[in-house]
């Protein structure tokens, strides 16, 4: 059995607790770090939309990305989209993809809204298009994307079966 000393309880006790306090400062100190890093990567907290408030900007903008199909306008088509999207698609990646889906399923005639799902600040918008030379409905998938409190393209599918027949 240790008997201790009232002076060297006093010595450890106060050692031990500048080191606890120093301890839970660190502590602190490194878990106000690691929550305000991660606050800044997570998606912003958008309000739920109606439909009828998401097709007040989606179907514009889908409206004007099919009508550049027809147009062949890379500046039209791309006029939405967000700065990644537009960087990931060069006016040649363009024209190349654009030649395929006119060559396969012919030009744009229209579209109707089919869905739409949100989570945050992404919006995904599914039309059934018809296009002059696809019998069955191209189905066009829009990704939209909030960002600084405006909505911009963020993505796009096409799917039909004469596209996944010829591969575009």
């Amino acid at each position: 059995m240790i008997i201790w000393t009232w002076n060297l309880f006093v010595e450890v006790g106060v050692f031990t607790l500048k080191r606890l306090c120093w301890l839970i400062a660190i502590l602190l100190l490194t878990l106000g770090l690691v929550s305000s890093c991660s606050s800044g990567s997570a998606s912003p907290q958008v309000s739920q939309l109606t439909e009828n408030e998401v097709r007040v900007f989606a179907d514009p903008m889908t409206e004007n990305i099919l009508h550049a199909i027809n147009t062949e306008s890379y500046i039209d088509y791309t006029r939405d989209f967000t700065p990644t999207l537009k960087g990931n698609l060069p006016e040649n990646g363009f024209k190349d993809v654009n030649a395929k889906r006119i060559e396969v399923v012919g030009s744009y005639v229209s579209k109707e809204f089919w869905q739409m799902t949100q989570k945050n600040d992404r919006i995904t918008v599914a039309y059934k298009a018809k296009f002059v030379q696809e019998p069955a409905d191209v189905i066009l998938t829009v990704f939209f994307r909030n960002i600084s409190n405006r909505w911009y393209v963020d993505g796009l599918k096409y799917d039909s079966p004469l596209m996944r027949e010829y591969d575009c």
